[in-house]
C-alpha cells in the first residue's frame, strides 16, 4: 500500500490507488494471518431421541391357548398400533426371540407366526447389551407369556443392567385340563437282544377321577399299554417300562397318553422316541502280566462308555480267541514270562490295536522290536522314575477339554523306566516327560497309526492315581474317563477305507435344517470333488426325495430343510472315473416339544422381572397407555450431544476463494486503470 502512495505516476487516479493500497493490505495481512496457523473452534449439537426396545415373544406356547385367535389377530393390530404411537417422540426397535433373537427390518410386526420351538430369554439381554452400547436405551418391552425352555434365568440374568424394562403379560395363567408328559429319559442306544429301560412323569391338571391310557408303538403296532388313574385335580406319577430291543437300526417309537376328557392342547400328549438299536458291544480286552490297581482303573472307565464291554484277563489265565476284541490293552507287557513272545505272535496275526502300559515287569528290548512309535534305551543302573505330564499343545488326534487340560499339572507323576525315550516320526504325542522341575521333551503318552494297525504307548504305571487325583480336584471321574475312553475309541475305530463316505449325524432337531456332508477319494486317497453327488431321502411312507450335493473345498454339503419329524433313510450314488459308488444309511428327524410341556403363563416372573427393572407389567388391553407411562417417568428423554472440534484456517474451502477474489479484484482494477 506505501508504494502506491509514493509513486509519482499519474498512471491511476488518487482513489484508484487508495483502494488498490487497500486490497494490497488485505491480502498481505490475510496471507500473514494464515502464517500464524490459527484455529477455528466449531461446536455441533445433535439430539439422540430415547430407544425404546420392544422385544416379541414368537414362541408356540403363546398361543397354545383359548386366546389364540387374539394373539394372532387383534394382539398383532394393537402392538402395531402401539409403535406408531411411540414413533414420534422415540427410535423405535423391533425384534422376536424364540430359539434365537431376530431383528425385524420392517417398520411393524409383520413376520409372527408364533412356531418357535423353544424360548430363550436370558439371550435378549445379551442382545441388548451388545447392539446397544452407549445407547439412550429409554426401555426395555418384552411382550411374552414368561415361559422359558433354554438358556439362564432371566432374573439372574437382567441383573445389572441400567435400564428400565416393562414387560407385556401375554398367555393364560388359569389351571386348565390337561394331561402332558413332563418327563421322558431314555437310553439313545441300546443293544440288539436286550431290553431298555424307559421312564415318564406324567402330569394331569385338573383330570381327577379320569383314567389315562398309556401306549408305546412303533409303526402303528402296540408295544406297550398301562391304565394310569389320575387322583386329584394336579397329579403327577413316574411310569417305568423296559422295552425290548429286538432289531439292529434306527427304531422310532411314540408314546401316547389318552384321556376321555377335553384338554386344552393334544399337542403335548405324545412324545417321540427314536433310539438306535446296534448288533453289540465292542469288545475290549485288559490283558495283565500281573494285578495291578491301574487295571481296576482303566476297567471302570471304559464301561462308563456304554458302547464298550470290558474283559480283564491275566496273561497266564489267557485261553479264549483274541480276534474278537476291537482293543487290546497290555498292562506290563511283553514281560519276561514265556508266554509273551507266543502272545505277541498271536496278536500280530489277530491284527488287533494294541495300548502299551509300560513298567518295571515289561521286556523293552522285545517291547522294541513291535515298532510300536516308542523306542526305548535302558540305562545301565535300571530303575524307576517319577515322571509327570506335560499336556503337547500341538497334539490333534483327539480334542483334549479345556477342563482336562486344566487337571494334567495336578495328576500325581507315574513310574516310568529310567531310560532314554525316542518316537517315531509317525506318532502323536498326547503327553511328554517332566521330571522335577525340568521338562525333558520326552515321550510319556503316544498313539501311532501303523501300516497294519494302531498303537498306543503309556509309558509307566500309576494311572490309578490319576483316577483318584480326577475325584479330589472334580468331585467325580469324568475328566479321568474322558481320557481314557478317548484313547480308547481312537484306537478301537477301524481306519475309514471306502473311497466314498457319508458323514451324518443320526438326529437332527426338527428346527433345524438336516446338514449331510460327503467325501470322495480317488484310487491314492486323495480327496476330488468333480463328480456330481446324488441323494435319495425315503421318509416312513416311502415317499422319495431327491437332492444333489453342493462343492465346498475338497468335499460335499447337503442341507435339507423342511423334513418332518420321522425316521429317514438315504441312499447316495456317485463315481470315480468309471467306477459307481453308492453309500445307504438312515438318520431321525426328532421332534421338539419343549413348548407344548409347560403351558401356564409365568406372569409372576414377568412381574418381578419388570418392578427389579424399574419397570411393571402390563396387561396386552392397556398396551396403549405406554406412551403416557413413559413420558411420567421423567427419565426417558433426549440426549443433546455436543460435538466440538478444531480445524485450521488454512483448511477452510472459502479462505482460498477470498484469496483469490483479492488478487483478481486488484488485477482487474489496475487493467482497468490502464496499467499494463
Amino acid at each position: 500500500m506505501i508504494l502506491y502512495f509514493r509513486e509519482n505516476k499519474s498512471e491511476f487516479p488518487a482513489w484508484l490507488k487508495r483502494v488498490l493500497g487497500v486490497i494490497r493490505f488485505l491480502l498481505i495481512s490475510f496471507l500473514a494471518f494464515l502464517l500464524l496457523s490459527p484455529l477455528l473452534k466449531l461446536t455441533s449439537h445433535q439430539v439422540e431421541k430415547p430407544v425404546i426396545i420392544i422385544a416379541q415373544d414368537n414362541s408356540l406356547s403363546v398361543v397354545l391357548n383359548k386366546d389364540s385367535a387374539f394373539y394372532r389377530g387383534e394382539y398383532i393390530t394393537r402392538l402395531n398400533g402401539l409403535i406408531a404411537a411411540l414413533q414420534g417422540d422415540y427410535e423405535v426397535r423391533m425384534f422376536t426371540f424364540g430359539e434365537k433373537v431376530v431383528p425385524v427390518t420392517s417398520p411393524l410386526f409383520d413376520t409372527l407366526n408364533f412356531e418357535e420351538r423353544q424360548t430363550e430369554l436370558s439371550s435378549l439381554f445379551d442382545m441388548v447389551d451388545v447392539r446397544f452400547v452407549n445407547r439412550n436405551i429409554g426401555a426395555l418391552l418384552i411382550a411374552s407369556d414368561g415361559i422359558y425352555n433354554r438358556g439362564f434365568n432371566p432374573l439372574y440374568h437382567a441383573a445389572g443392567i441400567d435400564y428400565p424394562v416393562y414387560t407385556l403379560a401375554m398367555g393364560d395363567t388359569a389351571e386348565r385340563r390337561d394331561a402332558f408328559f413332563e418327563r421322558v429319559l431314555y437310553n439313545r442306544i441300546a443293544f440288539e437282544g436286550n431290553d431298555f429301560p424307559v421312564e415318564m412323569i406324567v402330569n394331569a391338571r385338573k383330570m381327577a377321577g379320569t383314567v389315562l391310557q398309556l401306549n408305546i408303538s412303533e409303526a402303528g403296532r402296540n408295544i406297550e399299554s398301562r391304565q394310569i388313574p389320575v387322583k386329584g385335580n394336579n397329579f403327577s406319577k413316574t411310569i417305568r417300562m423296559n422295552i425290548p430291543a429286538d432289531k439292529e437300526g434306527m427304531h422310532h417309537y411314540v408314546i401316547t397318553l389318552i384321556s376321555n376328557r377335553d384338554e386344552v392342547t393334544l399337542e403335548n400328549n405324545r412324545y417321540d422316541m427314536f433310539v438306535d438299536v446296534m448288533k453289540s458291544k465292542q469288545k475290549i480286552l485288559i490283558l495283565a502280566n500281573a494285578p495291578h490297581p491301574d487295571i481296576s482303573a482303566i476297567k471302570d472307565a471304559i464301561k462308563s462308555n456304554i458302547n464298550y464291554e470290558v474283559d480283564d484277563i491275566l496273561l497266564e489265565d489267557l485261553s479264549g480267541p483274541l480276534e474278537a476284541y476291537s482293543l487290546v490293552i497290555l498292562h506290563q507287557l511283553p514281560s519276561f514270562s514265556p508266554l509273551s513272545s507266543g502272545l505277541m505272535n498271536r496278536l500280530a496275526r489277530a491284527g488287533t490295536p494294541l495300548l502299551f502300559i509300560l513298567g518295571e515287569q515289561s521286556d523293552l528290548q522285545m517291547f522294541n522290536r513291535l515298532n510300536a512309535g516308542l523306542q526305548i534305551n535302558v540305562f545301565s543302573s535300571g530303575g524307576l522314575n517319577e515322571v509327570q505330564a506335560v499336556l503337547n499343545e500341538s497334539f490333534n488326534t483327539f480334542h483334549v477339554s479345556e477342563g482336562l487340560a486344566d487337571l494334567i499339572p495336578f495328576l500325581p507323576p507315574l513310574n516310568t523306566p529310567f531310560s532314554r525315550y525316542t518316537a517315531a516320526n509317525s506318532a502323536r504325542v498326547l503327553f511328554t516327560q517332566k521330571i522335577g522341575d525340568i521338562e525333558s521333551g520326552a515321550p510319556l503318552w503316544l498313539l501311532q497309526s501303523g501300516l497294519k494297525f494302531k498303537s498306543g504307548v503309556i509309558a509307566g504305571t500309576g494311572l490309578w492315581k490319576w483316577r483318584m487325583k480326577s475325584w479330589l480336584v472334580t468331585g467325580s471321574h469324568d475328566l479321568f474317563n474322558e481320557l481314557i475312553t478317548k484313547n480308547v475309541q481312537y484306537l478301537a475305530v477301524k481306519d475309514d477305507k471306502r473311497q466314498f463316505r457319508i458323514n451324518t449325524r443320526q438326529r437332527y432337531p426338527e428346527n433345524t435344517p438336516v446338514s449331510i456332508g460327503a467325501e470322495l477319494y480317488n484310487e491314492s486317497y486323495e480327496p476330488f470333488n468333480e463328480p456330481d453327488v446324488n441323494m435319495e431321502i425315503i421318509d416312513e411312507e416311502g415317499n422319495a426325495y431327491e437332492y444333489v450335493f453342493s462343492r465346498t473345498g475338497n468335499g460335499y454339503i447337503l442341507v435339507a430343510a423342511g423334513l418332518e419329524v420321522g425316521n429317514y433313510t438315504y441312499k447316495a450314488s456317485t463315481h470315480a472315473g468309471d467306477k459307481a459308488l453308492t453309500e445307504q444309511g438312515g438318520f431321525a428327524v426328532t421332534p421338539v416339544v419343549a413348548e407344548q410341556t409347560r403351558l401356564r403363563a409365568a406372569h409372576d416372573m414377568l412381574s418381578e422381572l419388570a418392578e427389579m427393572q424399574g419397570g411393571h407389567m402390563i396387561d396386552p388391553e392397556q398396551m396403549d397407555s405406554l406412551p403416557a407411562i413413559l413420558k411420567e417417568r421423567g427419565d426417558v428423554k433426549p440426549i443433546l450431544h455436543a460435538e466440538r472440534k478444531y480445524i485450521e484456517f488454512v483448511d477452510i474451502w472459502w479462505m482460498l476463494i477470498i484469496i483469490l477474489g483479492l488478487l483478481s479484484l486488484e488485477w482487474f482494477l489496475r487493467k482497468w486503470g490502464g496499467s499494463y
